[in-house]
């Protein structure tokens, strides 16, 4: 007995020291995310993190228990061995999904978590974002690393392998009752504590820093947290009553008695709206970005400018449900994935075919098929679709799909088709090229593949503005130009930053009343589907979550969520509220009581809506 207390006690080291290395390795790959963040503060994370290592580390103590328990039972000793290859199971499986951490970390500035996961149904687009080279080398590492785990373990644990003699039936109770106890104790390491709140992810948040923060935060143990807490569909969030959250909301929804100005020459313009692929702020020069979008910029400047605009998420699948339906995606999943609740939206394209409008038709040179992108298109009302299909192979890069200067061709072809028609239509382009792995058909211009990419999407922009301008379809033309969502960028963002949010939206065409104009009223992407309607005198009642930015409103507020969590901002103030940990993990400004109370009764409002979609199915 002794023997296996040991090997316990061997087992749990081993596997604190493969936590901590897969931490350091972590702070070190993506160290770009650090900023400001202090040595010390990062070194603070593994002793932070040491809880939640415990934590999973008693989980599979726990297991290893329960296999000797039935040992015992059944064959009147434990069995070394087989506690080794259920070891070198859980070695496989960790050191993938905690370098697939460190990896996703780089793309996402967030950790592993079930949505994270989630995209291993469509294992494609994976591989479809990332470089053959940088595959391989994923595989090499984990082949070589989870190797030398396990060849590293099965020394550590070489005394405790030796042939043990069968029990007696007293010895044999002895130790099933000692397992018994071992296993007993362990729940405190996995509750965390002796007291009565059970472990959650708020024990990761010590800093300032949120990337020493996620540094902290075990991946293993996050990601089982959020399966946990997976049936998010059913979920109500819920801080006050629901009649006082919704009197809150809608408070805020009222605006003074200004007229709202009026940016049209018509009510009645052909409209193109362009979802340009992680256009983040960070990239725009007129921003106060890098000056990689030179044509952006010049358009901005004689069109309109809205420069405090904000993505709704992190996500494209959830930039094209806040777009096209000006609806607010939930922290924990996106709508899109549930078309027999999406069916219940007000969609923009819809609304605008009873106004009058015809030859809606959506554009997109990559997988339509791509986290339902297809059924919500359908239902958002487009009598057209153009894919990747529709294009030939040679268009084509080598993983993604159809590039963005054949796409833009298109657009300006399927536009003059529709001039000729005395009904106004309606057409929505998502660019594609700008996506991961930015492969781009052109001369590298900028080392940094995402800024080449940009620059290579703004030049096919230039072009097709060029050719608009010069055609006889401008004069009675209005184009909206805004972002699908953010991206870590330059400043490596992390999903706390309000960095990662910030997008550009820039209204052109011959059908603007005014030019040389600056929106800086803060916003949402969310928000076009309002702003445009009313500008048309199309009615939005249907958009519970779209505001006129133009409206002059009583509260000014950009909204967005991402896993399990929200962020505000207002004029005055910046938070992000995390529902896992339970507390505000950023508090920038003079965040007010009112701030405070709108945010959460914002997120309960929303929660009920979506529920109420759920009863309708």
């Amino acid at each position: 007995m002794v023997r296996y207390i040991t090997y316990l006690l061997k087992s749990a080291l081993f596997w604190i020291i493969l936590f901590a290395f897969y931490r350091l390795a972590f702070i070190v790959f993506n160290l770009p995310y650090a900023a400001d963040t202090t040595t010390f503060t990062l070194m603070k994370s593994f002793w932070v993190g040491l809880r939640l290592d415990l934590s999973i580390t008693g989980y599979i103590l726990f297991l290893t228990g329960f296999i000797s328990l039935v040992s015992v039972l059944i064959f009147r000793k434990y069995y070394i061995n087989l506690l080794l290859w259920v070891n070198g199971f859980f070695m496989l499986v960790f050191s993938a999904l905690l370098m697939g951490n460190i990896n996703l970390y780089s793309y996402w500035g967030r950790p592993l978590d079930a949505e994270g996961l989630s995209f291993l149904k469509t294992p494609w687009v994976i591989f479809e974002s990332i470089s053959w080279g940088e595959a391989l080398l994923f595989a090499i590492l984990f082949a070589g690393l989870t190797w030398f785990a396990i060849y590293l373990y099965k020394k550590l644990i070489k005394n405790e392998r030796e042939s043990i003699p069968r029990f007696s039936i007293a010895r044999a109770a002895l130790s099933f009752l000692l397992i018994l106890f071992i296993n007993a104790v362990l729940i405190i390491p996995i509750r965390g504590g002796i007291g009565i709140a059970p472990l959650n992810t708020g024990a990761a948040y010590f800093s300032s820093s949120n990337y020493a923060n996620h540094a902290a935060l075990n991946p293993l143990w996050n990601l089982s947290y959020s399966f946990k807490r997976i049936d998010a569909t059913s979920h109500h969030y819920k801080f006050m009553d629901d009649t006082e959250a919704l009197s809150i909301f809608n408070e805020t929804k009222k605006s003074s008695s200004q007229l709202t100005p009026q940016l049209l020459k018509t009510n009645r313009p052909n409209i193109v709206v362009i979802l340009l692929e992680s256009f983040s702020s960070q990239v725009v020069g007129c921003l106060g970005g890098k000056a990689v979008t030179p044509n952006l910029d010049s358009i901005a400047a004689h069109g309109i400018l809205f420069n405090n605009i904000y993505a709704a998420s992190d996500r494209s699948d959830k930039g094209l449900v806040a777009t096209l339906a000006g609806y607010q995606v939930m922290p924990a999943y996106s709508i899109i994935q549930y078309p027999t609740r999406a069916q219940h939206l007000t969609f923009l394209p819809k609304t605008l075919k009873s106004a009058g409008y015809n030859q809606l038709s959506f554009l997109y040179g990559g997988d339509i098929g791509f986290k339902g992108m297809n059924s919500f298109v359908t239902m958002a009302g487009f009598e057209e679709v153009i894919t990747m299909d529709d294009f030939p192979a040679s268009t084509r890069g080598e993983k993604w799909g159809t590039h963005d200067e054949y796409t833009f061709e298109r657009l300006f072809e399927e536009m003059q088709q529709d001039a000729n028609s005395n009904i106004p239509f309606f057409h929505f382009f998502f660019t594609l090229s700008s996506h991961e792995p930015f492969d781009v058909p052109m001369d590298k211009v900028i080392d940094d593949p995402y800024l080449n990419s940009i620059y290579y999407t703004d030049q096919c922009l230039g072009n097709f503005y060029k050719k608009l301008k010069a055609s006889e379809m401008w004069d009675n033309t209005l184009v909206i130009m805004l972002a699908d969502h953010g991206t870590a960028g330059p400043l490596k963002a992390t999903s706390q930053m309000r960095e990662r949010y910030q997008i550009p939206m820039a209204w052109f065409g011959g059908a603007l009343n005014v030019s040389d104009t600056t929106i800086t009223t803060i916003g949402s992407q969310k928000d076009l589907a309002a702003t445009l309607l009313s500008q048309l005198e199309i009615p939005t009642s249907g958009f519970m979550f779209s505001k006129d930015i133009m409206a002059n409103s009583s509260y000014e507020y950009a909204f967005f969520t991402y896993h399990d969590a929200y962020g505000l901002v207002t004029p005055h103030s910046y938070h992000v509220y995390d529902n896992n940990a339970q507390k505000y993990i950023v508090y920038e400004g003079e965040v007010s009581k009112t701030d405070s109370l709108f945010g959460r009764a914002y997120l309960q409002t929303l929660s009920a809506n979506h529920l109420s979609l759920i009863n309708r199915q």
